[in-house]
């Protein structure tokens, strides 16, 4: 049988006020699409109600292309709503870290974000990211756009992320190739929404990024704004190798400015290629809370976290064999953080060249893993839960919390010749 990913969504009932492993098996997996043999890129938000919306990318067999989808979490039925299909996202690329995005305005309006390839062009990273919006709930969606200024075909783009301003406009971030021939690495570049103009304000926050890890952006309960992603800080003077740490901006007027960029951490980490793992930011009063992996010292997922004026602290080592790590808040000033831990090996991933900008988004085989799950209190963390036990490839997971719920999702590859997104609850 052919090998595909299936999309599997836990729907948690932990008892976030505990961080002790729950006792009750998950209920029965239920199917939430029906039709669809290889989803990938799992990506929850809310909308402008609250509710979890869960999105990721679909195709119907191995000749087809991806096209977006979302549904929405219904807490009366305790399922989600039946998929809604973003038009126009026809051929739309599908990365682990650079998946498609559904953003809500406070209003209500849905906009969809996702890359696509120039097919045409001699660089396989050539791309644009473009956005479409909907005003009815997804039932119609307006003509794609462009989300940068700047259209060339020979670069790319990608690695984007979008959060909800404190005056309900959206605001995102993306990694551009346009200076590709000057800098070293990639460009980190920002735009915000206005009332019937789409996304406007474009601007560079930073030059000499990383190609394509995963760029994060999230508001803080005070409308404040926190956006990670890993930089190329400097060259070793031995080595030659290009130094990938993560870096920190930070705003206080709704994106308007932004303070100058610090380290998260200085791992030190020579790499010539690119980690294909990002950051992951978190939120509690007073304090922002960073999640990531790096191989500078020992290698493993590190997490630190910083007060007013975003100095942080020594890191600390969450796991020495996770990857990709994700982080929401929880009530309580309490932290969740989700991640993979390898049984098995994964192949080699394809490395992209910072000069041509943002990877092809083909994804990689990936080796048996557990989906792990770690609730951290203040001052405190539990022992890291198994979520999944390690007999299929399991990876990229991701999770939103939802009154005293946790729902996380994650991509499990499996060879039972289709795919689709499933979800449960456990009591």
């Amino acid at each position: 049988m052919s090998n595909y990913k299936l999309l599997m969504v836990f729907l948690v009932a932990i008892g976030l006020g505990a961080c002790k492993q729950p006792s009750a098996p998950p209920m029965e997996a239920l199917a939430v699409n029906k039709m669809g043999s290889h989803a990938v890129g799992a990506y929850f938000t809310k909308d402008h109600k609250g509710n979890p919306v869960l999105c990721w990318s679909e195709k119907e067999d191995a000749e087809a292309l991806f096209q977006l989808k979302y549904a929405v979490y219904d807490s009366t039925a305790q399922s989600f709503s039946a998929p809604v299909t973003v038009a126009g996202s026809l051929g739309c690329s599908a990365g682990a870290e650079s998946m498609a995005k559904i953003a809500f305005k406070a209003d209500g309006t849905v906009f969809a974000l996702y890359g696509k390839r120039f097919e045409q062009e001699k660089s396989p990273f050539a791309g644009a990211i473009y956005y479409t919006v909907s005003n009815d709930a997804g039932k119609t969606w307006a003509k794609e756009t462009f989300l940068h200024t700047d259209t060339a075909h020979h670069y790319g783009r990608g690695f984007f992320d979008v959060a909800t301003l404190a005056d309900g406009e959206l605001a995102a971030i993306w990694l551009d190739g346009r200076f590709g021939k000057t800098i070293k690495g990639s460009t980190l570049f920002y735009a915000r929404t206005e009332t019937g103009k789409g996304f406007v304000q474009e601007r560079i926050l930073d030059k000499g990024t990383c190609e394509c890890c995963r760029t994060s952006i999230i508001k803080d309960d005070g409308g404040n704004l926190h956006v990670a992603y890993r930089s190329i800080i400097s060259s070793s003077l031995i080595t030659k190798k290009r130094v990938r740490d993560m870096a920190y901006l930070y705003s206080a007027d709704q994106g308007k400015t932004f303070a100058p960029v610090k380290t998260i951490s200085n791992d030190n980490w020579e790499i010539d290629g690119c980690p294909h793992s990002g950051p992951s930011l978190a939120s509690t009063p007073e304090k922002v809370h960073a999640f990531w992996y790096t191989a500078g010292g020992t290698p493993g997922l590190y997490y630190t976290q910083a007060g007013p004026g975003g100095v942080f602290p020594k890191r600390r080592l969450i796991s020495a064999t996770g990857k990709h790590p994700q982080m929401v808040s929880l009530s309580g000033n309490r932290l969740a953080l989700i991640y993979e831990d390898a049984v098995q090996e994964e192949p080699n991933a394809e490395h992209a060249s910072m000069s041509k900008s943002s990877s092809p988004m083909h994804h990689q085989a990936a080796g048996m893993a557990k989906i792990m799950l770690q609730v951290r209190g203040t001052g405190a963390s539990a022992a890291a839960i198994a979520v999944t036990d390690g007999q299929f490839a399991d990876h990229h997971a991701v999770l939103t919390p939802y009154g005293d719920q946790l729902l996380m999702a994650w991509i499990r590859e499996d060879g039972h010749g289709g795919s689709k997104v499933y979800y449960t609850r456990q009591l």
